[in-house]
Protein backbone atom coordinates (compact mmCIF):
# COMPACT_ATOMS: atom_id res chain seq x y z
CA UNK A 1 0.00 0.00 0.00
CA UNK A 2 1.92 3.46 -1.56
CA UNK A 3 0.79 6.34 0.03
CA UNK A 4 1.74 10.03 -0.74
CA UNK A 5 3.40 11.72 1.63
CA UNK A 6 5.09 14.91 1.52
CA UNK A 7 8.32 13.35 3.05
CA UNK A 8 8.82 9.76 3.42
CA UNK A 9 8.74 7.31 5.90
CA UNK A 10 12.51 6.00 7.65
CA UNK A 11 12.92 2.67 8.72
CA UNK A 12 14.99 1.01 11.24
CA UNK A 13 13.86 -2.85 10.46
CA UNK A 14 16.34 -3.66 13.16
CA UNK A 15 14.32 -2.28 16.11
CA UNK A 16 10.63 -2.71 13.88
CA UNK A 17 11.00 1.03 14.05
CA UNK A 18 8.95 3.53 11.30
CA UNK A 19 9.80 7.65 12.16
CA UNK A 20 7.40 9.54 10.28
CA UNK A 21 8.95 12.84 10.21
CA UNK A 22 5.45 14.41 8.68
CA UNK A 23 4.06 17.01 11.12
CA UNK A 24 0.60 16.35 12.35
CA UNK A 25 -2.50 18.95 11.68
CA UNK A 26 -3.53 20.66 14.42
CA UNK A 27 -7.03 20.17 15.66
CA UNK A 28 -8.92 21.34 18.55
CA UNK A 29 -11.47 18.68 18.44
CA UNK A 30 -10.98 15.48 20.52
CA UNK A 31 -12.90 12.85 18.62
CA UNK A 32 -11.32 14.40 15.21
CA UNK A 33 -7.88 14.48 16.69
CA UNK A 34 -7.98 10.53 18.11
CA UNK A 35 -9.36 9.11 14.62
CA UNK A 36 -6.57 11.09 12.76
CA UNK A 37 -4.01 9.50 15.10
CA UNK A 38 -5.48 5.90 14.92
CA UNK A 39 -5.53 6.36 11.13
CA UNK A 40 -1.84 7.58 10.77
CA UNK A 41 -1.21 5.11 13.41
CA UNK A 42 -2.82 2.64 11.28
CA UNK A 43 -0.90 3.55 8.05
CA UNK A 44 2.37 3.29 9.73
CA UNK A 45 2.51 -0.30 11.02
CA UNK A 46 0.91 -1.22 7.38
CA UNK A 47 3.58 -0.02 5.61
CA UNK A 48 6.34 -1.22 8.81
CA UNK A 49 4.97 -4.77 8.06
CA UNK A 50 4.99 -4.22 4.20
CA UNK A 51 8.62 -3.27 4.19
CA UNK A 52 9.30 -6.10 6.35
CA UNK A 53 8.05 -8.50 3.83
CA UNK A 54 9.62 -6.94 0.90
CA UNK A 55 12.76 -6.51 1.90
CA UNK A 56 13.66 -9.11 4.66
CA UNK A 57 14.03 -12.80 4.11
CA UNK A 58 11.47 -15.02 5.08
CA UNK A 59 12.77 -18.81 6.54
CA UNK A 60 11.05 -21.61 8.17
CA UNK A 61 12.40 -22.92 11.36
CA UNK A 62 13.93 -26.43 11.54
CA UNK A 63 12.90 -27.15 14.86
CA UNK A 64 8.73 -26.20 14.41
CA UNK A 65 8.53 -25.89 10.90
CA UNK A 66 7.32 -22.26 11.94
CA UNK A 67 8.36 -19.11 9.67
CA UNK A 68 10.50 -16.12 10.72
CA UNK A 69 11.67 -13.24 9.59
CA UNK A 70 15.87 -12.90 9.83
CA UNK A 71 15.89 -9.16 10.57
CA UNK A 72 19.26 -6.94 9.47
CA UNK A 73 21.24 -5.14 12.66
CA UNK A 74 19.73 -2.03 13.89
CA UNK A 75 20.35 1.24 12.39
CA UNK A 76 19.68 3.77 15.09
CA UNK A 77 22.20 4.04 18.15
CA UNK A 78 19.81 3.88 21.43
CA UNK A 79 20.49 5.98 24.28
CA UNK A 80 21.56 4.74 27.13
CA UNK A 81 21.02 6.56 30.63
CA UNK A 82 24.27 5.54 32.16
CA UNK A 83 27.92 4.24 30.45
CA UNK A 84 28.34 1.22 29.37
CA UNK A 85 29.77 -1.11 32.91
CA UNK A 86 33.56 -2.16 32.72
CA UNK A 87 34.33 -5.32 33.57
CA UNK A 88 35.52 -5.86 36.49
CA UNK A 89 39.13 -6.90 37.40
CA UNK A 90 39.50 -10.20 38.65
CA UNK A 91 40.63 -10.77 42.60
CA UNK A 92 43.80 -12.55 43.16
CA UNK A 93 41.81 -15.48 44.08
CA UNK A 94 39.87 -15.34 40.67
CA UNK A 95 43.40 -15.22 39.19
CA UNK A 96 45.08 -18.30 40.91
CA UNK A 97 41.39 -20.40 41.04
CA UNK A 98 41.62 -20.17 36.98
CA UNK A 99 45.28 -21.10 36.86
CA UNK A 100 44.85 -24.43 39.18
CA UNK A 101 41.13 -25.20 37.73
CA UNK A 102 39.39 -24.68 41.04
CA UNK A 103 35.52 -24.54 40.24
CA UNK A 104 32.91 -22.96 42.63
CA UNK A 105 30.99 -24.59 44.80
CA UNK A 106 27.80 -25.51 43.67
CA UNK A 107 24.33 -25.73 45.37
CA UNK A 108 22.23 -28.36 43.28
CA UNK A 109 22.76 -31.52 45.36
CA UNK A 110 21.79 -29.97 49.24
CA UNK A 111 18.59 -29.81 48.66
CA UNK A 112 15.30 -32.28 48.60
CA UNK A 113 11.85 -32.92 48.16
CA UNK A 114 10.18 -34.43 51.45
CA UNK A 115 6.80 -35.79 50.35
CA UNK A 116 5.62 -35.30 54.05
CA UNK A 117 6.40 -31.85 54.38
CA UNK A 118 5.48 -30.97 50.35
CA UNK A 119 8.83 -28.87 50.53
CA UNK A 120 12.18 -28.46 49.66
CA UNK A 121 14.37 -29.09 52.75
CA UNK A 122 18.19 -29.32 53.35
CA UNK A 123 19.82 -33.26 52.36
CA UNK A 124 21.26 -32.99 56.10
CA UNK A 125 21.89 -30.82 59.41
CA UNK A 126 19.55 -28.43 60.71
CA UNK A 127 15.91 -29.27 59.54
CA UNK A 128 17.31 -31.78 57.33
CA UNK A 129 15.14 -34.48 55.88
CA UNK A 130 15.75 -37.37 58.31
CA UNK A 131 16.10 -41.31 57.60
CA UNK A 132 13.15 -41.88 59.81
CA UNK A 133 15.31 -43.08 62.50
CA UNK A 134 14.68 -42.61 66.46
CA UNK A 135 14.66 -39.27 68.01
CA UNK A 136 15.81 -40.57 71.05
CA UNK A 137 17.43 -43.61 72.10
CA UNK A 138 17.63 -45.40 75.50
CA UNK A 139 21.06 -46.01 77.47
CA UNK A 140 21.48 -49.27 79.22
CA UNK A 141 22.83 -49.17 82.58
CA UNK A 142 24.86 -51.64 83.17
CA UNK A 143 26.92 -52.76 80.07
CA UNK A 144 28.28 -56.21 80.32
CA UNK A 145 31.51 -57.28 80.61
CA UNK A 146 33.01 -58.78 78.00
CA UNK A 147 35.50 -61.51 78.14
CA UNK A 148 38.98 -61.21 75.68
CA UNK A 149 40.49 -64.11 73.86
CA UNK A 150 42.48 -64.69 76.81
CA UNK A 151 39.61 -65.80 79.12
CA UNK A 152 39.76 -62.50 81.16
CA UNK A 153 37.33 -60.43 81.42
CA UNK A 154 37.24 -56.60 80.62
CA UNK A 155 34.64 -54.36 82.06
CA UNK A 156 33.56 -50.96 81.81
CA UNK A 157 33.05 -48.03 84.59
CA UNK A 158 35.68 -46.73 86.78
CA UNK A 159 39.68 -47.36 85.51
CA UNK A 160 40.76 -47.31 88.55
CA UNK A 161 38.91 -50.51 89.54
CA UNK A 162 40.03 -51.73 86.23
CA UNK A 163 43.73 -51.65 86.92
CA UNK A 164 44.10 -52.93 90.42
CA UNK A 165 40.94 -51.47 92.32
CA UNK A 166 40.86 -50.69 96.32
CA UNK A 167 43.98 -53.58 96.29
CA UNK A 168 46.31 -51.42 94.53
CA UNK A 169 45.95 -48.11 96.51
CA UNK A 170 46.54 -49.97 99.58
CA UNK A 171 49.37 -51.04 98.17
CA UNK A 172 50.65 -47.44 97.28
CA UNK A 173 50.15 -46.36 100.68
CA UNK A 174 52.11 -48.98 102.00
CA UNK A 175 55.10 -48.06 99.93
CA UNK A 176 55.19 -44.59 100.70
CA UNK A 177 55.24 -45.27 104.30
CA UNK A 178 58.04 -47.28 103.71
CA UNK A 179 60.49 -44.74 102.53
Amino acid sequence: MATEKAQPYTYDLGHMLINDPNPLPTLTNNPDKEALLANIAQDCAQNLINQLLTTCPITRSTDDGALQIDLPGPVLQLPREKPVPKEKEKTKWDKFAEKKGIAPKKREGKMVYDEEKKDWVPKYGYKGKSDGGDWLVEVEDEKPEKEDKAGSKKGYGNPKEILGGPERRERKMKARKGK
